[in-house]
């Protein structure tokens, strides 16, 4: 079931059922059951007749950026050359379909900036200024116009399928766990750790100073532990669901950061017209300054946000969820045990 404002998806129980840990099952039983509905969800949508809709494209791949979290929380008792293995096969599926859904957010992205071409704003409401967005609309509604072909949409299916098989073959390992108790401590840290370094080196250099690039990794740390937060939310609901949020926060702004960056980039590339005056000349620059003011206030606010939810040392912020995580777990115990009490069986 879906819920659509406007084209919007405000709510999807397909990405949300089942993407998490349960009390009654091992980690190790959870990533491999997690792992299997993802990919179900996804081959499912890729398999779609007549083709998969622009929506199933951005559901699948928000499955496989969510796998590939799963994959990552799981560093500390998967083995390395398989978890590599089934990573590299993710990225690949992933970077087949991203042409045309990397357009229509660039798509979403130029609304944001500039209005639509019924209700423009800032710049656009110039003459000059609406050739500009009007040339740069039109190249992305070209990109966007180019649908997956059947063999791009085979490959994923393959990737996904050929992945799926390999599951009961995944090789686990007791990991050392050097942070708590919690079997996935490991990943979450290194997660966590990850996303901290690239803060701090912001933090370190000035946001000014900071590259398009380290901006990217900081948004993509942030959504991969927010990912894994999802996956143990059940240890503590109202905390975890507050995490959430504020990466959902830090991601959303710098997304859209990265994708006004790619904006600003198709008005340097856009080639210079016999008829183009000093007026256009001079309207490219207003467009570019522009997209650099709202970038500066995206960069300031997701800079306080990392801020608040990177306060806490790796090992600090690991310790205190792995005691969440062993309470959980012992809650369940309780629970079965009462259960097989209320049974007529023996509790022990």
């Amino acid at each position: 079931m879906r819920i659509f404002e406007r084209g919007k998806l405000l709510f999807s129980f397909r990405s949300t059922m089942g993407f998490r840990f349960e009390n009654y099952e091992t980690p190790i039983d959870g990533v491999r059951r997690i792992a299997n509905e993802r990919l179900d969800e996804a081959i499912t949508a890729a398999s779609a007749k007549p083709r998969p809709s622009p929506q199933d494209v951005h559901e699948i791949r928000k499955d496989l950026k969510s796998l590939r979290a799963l994959l990552q929380l799981a560093r500390g008792n998967m083995v390395k050359t398989i978890r590599s293995q089934e990573n590299l096969v993710l990225r690949d599926a992933g970077r087949t379909l991203s042409g045309t859904r990397d357009a229509e957010a660039l798509l979403g992205a130029l609304e944001k900036l500039f209005g639509t071409p019924e209700r423009p704003k800032g710049e656009a409401l110039q003459p000059v200024g609406r050739k500009i967005v009007g040339r740069i609309r039109q190249q992305l509604q070209t990109e966007a116009a180019r649908s997956l072909t059947q063999r791009e949409l085979k490959t994923v299916t393959e990737l996904l399928a050929n992945m799926r098989t390999r599951i009961p073959d995944w090789v686990f390992v007791s990991g050392v766990i050097q942070r708590g108790s919690m079997l996935l401590a490991a990943g979450l840290e290194h997660t966590y750790r990850r996303g901290r370094q690239h803060y701090r080196i912001v933090e370190t250099i000035g946001m000014e100073n900071a590259t398009d690039e380290l901006w990217h990794e900081i948004r993509k740390q942030a959504k991969a532990l927010g990912y894994q937060l999802r996956l143990i939310r059940k240890i503590w609901p109202s905390a975890i669901h507050a995490w959430s949020d504020a990466l959902d926060e830090l991601s959303n702004s710098l997304g859209d950061d990265h994708d006004f960056a790619l904006i600003q980039q198709r008005i340097l590339q856009l080639p210079i017209e016999p008829a183009d005056t000093e007026e256009d000349v001079n309207a490219r620059q207003a467009f570019l300054r522009t997209i650099e003011r709202r970038r500066h206030r995206l960069k300031t606010l997701s800079l306080h946000r990392a801020r608040m939810i990177y306060v806490e040392k790796p090992a600090r912020f690991v310790e205190r969820l792995s005691v969440y995580w062993e309470l959980w777990r012992e809650g369940g115990k309780a629970a079965a045990s009462r259960k097989r009490g209320a049974n007529g069986r023996s509790p022990s």
